[in-house]
């Protein structure tokens, strides 16, 4: 599946999570609230709102969001390739694998400040 990724506004960028957070609890989980997301980062929106990314001026990928199934993939070999991401955190589970496919390893991991939740995972892009 390839799709295109369409540069946005902070404002749309969050509107787009905001909504994406109230209609899914993997999303809420997955994600910061809109209103921490960086305003001098660079953001990218599926033409229908319901899948997005950011790209924070150190290269960090944050907010990456989907409510279609199937297109993370795409989105973040996106990313990666033409939006400049070198490097993300996440939390630890089936995210740090599901990064390893396209470069990212490992480099930190710090234990999460709420007790009982995963450690976060910070990873960057081996090239």
């Amino acid at each position: 599946m390839t799709i295109y990724m369409h540069p946005a506004s902070w404002s749309e960028y969050t509107a787009a999570l905001d909504w994406a957070r109230h209609s899914s609890e993997r999303v809420t989980e997955a994600t910061s609230a809109p209103q921490e997301m960086p305003r001098g980062a660079r953001y990218y929106l599926t033409a229908d709102f319901q899948s997005g990314f950011g790209v924070a001026k150190d290269g960090t990928l944050i907010g990456l969001f989907s409510l279609v199934k199937g297109r993370g993939t795409d989105m973040v070999w996106d990313a990666v390739n033409h939006k400049g991401a070198t490097k993300l955190d996440c939390f630890d589970g089936f995210l740090p694998e599901y990064y390893k496919q396209f470069g990212f390893v490992e480099t930190e991991r710090a234990a999460n400040w709420t007790f009982g939740e995963p450690d976060v995972v910070f990873m960057s892009l081996v090239v």
